[in-house]
């Protein structure tokens, strides 16, 4: 597999920077600066007429608090984008799609050019996050590089739009010693060494507006509310900052620090999932106070902490990773539902046991029509459950892990999993209808529809565009 739209070597994105963007890279006091341009090619953005087929904005990790981010598109838009496109863009140092990565080197990758959580589609561009540091956004159309952003950190998170504004947030999972001896001795610690940033970058060329810098990591999706910015992070924060401005509002010690809980919000409250200590957190929008926490035992690692909260009906679901009492299958995912303005655990779902999983040890929900679709990583079993009972509708054995969210269209949910592969499942029973190779390996990389067009991005670098009508059946995707 291979990309016509490689971002531009530095040498060659000198000479085709945006001038806005040109001059301070010429004055830049510390030449390592111009090895790492921001990039603008305003020729490749879409063209204005297709922008309002597209959603229009983008205000929580995918795109609703239910996180299934399907859109239709309307009968006068295109053929072309009803039909679905076809396109691949591989980001700066990606790794080719058929390579065989030794499960030792797999983390390495991910870390270092992934595009971990997914895309999100606006107004006929495509933004995603990538590990190597970049925010790109591509038209949605073609796959062309439109501009690139580079933030200093790994960016793990959906990027927000509202407005003309695109918010990013960027850290990394580590401590440096001194935490990691705080850690180990039980003490607070920070995570995220480095510089870590929230940006509020103009959506059309990529150029910073304002930045905000916390203590630690700002690697979840932060959340868009009424003119603010949520976010939690690795210093122990929630942080609510003013859209417009980047001023900060208020912050919540919550003590926890958030791994990978990307923050939704529902009624009153901003729920999120946090370790050491591993707790569940609901607070209040408007003044930050904790308004309750919840916790399970026999929680490992960062527990209840990387898995992204979905909203539905009054109930929040997230799911933890626990412990064992089998010492060759020594943990088990639990997914567990929350009365949202209570705490009150309404039920919990415990799936098979087996052995640890590397990196992120928990799997996307979404929500739909009552329904709760959720993986395990652990057992690579997806299931459907009922929302409001618990009840176990059908499960179905994938055999890979599995840390995505699908996107459902039209009965049909479209997973994306380790192995490079998109099953299409019949919702109503769990029937596998086909399944899809696309190469390298998929991360929580829960996908998008808009229009005919599955959307997605891969831990090998990768963003995908393919028509949703290619993946009903069992073949290998055909892309450019």
């Amino acid at each position: 597999m291979r990309s016509s739209h490689l971002l531009a070597v530095p040498a060659v994105a000198l000479l085709l920077l945006d001038p806005a963007f040109a001059e301070p890279l010429a004055k830049a006091p510390n030449p390592v600066a111009q090895e790492f341009p921001n990039q603008y090619f305003p020729e490749n953005a879409p063209a204005k007429d297709v922008a309002r087929f597209y959603p229009q904005s983008w205000l929580t990790y995918g795109a609703n608090p239910a996180r299934n981010p399907v859109f239709a598109m309307s009968a006068d838009a295109p053929q072309a984008l009803r039909a679905g496109v076809r396109w691949s863009f591989a980001g700066a140092g990606a790794v080719p799609l058929d390579k065989r990565v030794p499960p030792a080197d797999f983390k390495t990758i991910a870390y270092s050019v992934g595009m971990p959580v997914g895309v999100t589609v606006v107004r006929g561009m495509v933004f995603v996050g990538d590990d190597n540091g970049y925010t790109y956004a591509l038209n949605a159309a073609n796959g062309k590089l439109v501009w690139a952003h580079y933030g200093w950190n790994m960016t793990m998170s959906n990027p927000l739009v509202s407005g003309d504004k695109v918010f990013v947030s960027t850290g990394n999972a580590y401590f440096n010693y001194a935490n990691t001896m705080k850690y180990l001795k039980g003490e607070r610690p920070v995570r995220g060494p480095g510089l870590n940033s929230i940006y509020a970058l103009d959506r059309r060329t990529g150029k910073e507006i304002w930045t905000f810098h916390p203590q630690g990591e700002a690697m979840p999706t932060p959340l868009l509310d009424d003119g603010s910015l949520y976010a939690g992070t690795g210093d122990g924060q929630v942080y609510r900052l003013a859209a417009d401005t980047g001023a900060l509002i208020w912050k919540s010690d919550i003590v926890s620090f958030v791994s990978m809980s990307s923050l939704v919000k529902g009624g009153a409250y901003i729920f999120v999932g946090a370790t050491n200590p591993n707790f569940f957190y609901a607070i209040d929008a408007k003044s930050g106070r904790i308004a309750w926490k919840t916790t399970i035992p026999h929680m490992v690692a960062t527990g209840i902490g990387d898995c992204t909260p979905a909203y539905a009906d009054g109930i929040v679901v997230q799911e933890v990773t626990v412990k064992s009492d089998d010492k060759n299958l020594p943990v088990a995912n639990v997914l567990l539902a929350f009365d949202a303005p209570t705490g009150r655990i309404l039920w919990q779902k415990r799936f098979p046991d087996g052995k640890v999983p590397p990196a992120m040890k928990t799997a996307t929900p979404i929500i739909v029509d009552g329904v709760v679709y959720e993986g395990s990583p652990v057992s690579g079993d997806y299931y459907g459950i009922d929302l409001k009972t618990g009840r176990e509708l059908w499960k179905l054995h994938l055999g890979s892990q599995i840390r995505a969210g699908a996107a459902i269209l039209d009965g049909i949910a479209y997973l994306p999993y380790r192995s490079g592969d998109i099953a299409a499942i019949r919702v109503s029973d769990g029937a596998r209808l086909g399944v899809t190779h696309i190469g390298g390996a998929f991360g929580p990389s829960s996908p998008v529809i808009v229009g005919g067009t599955f959307y997605v991005s891969n831990i090998y670098g990768w963003v995908t565009a393919i028509p949703v009508a290619d993946l009903k059946g069992d073949k290998k995707a055909t892309v450019k």
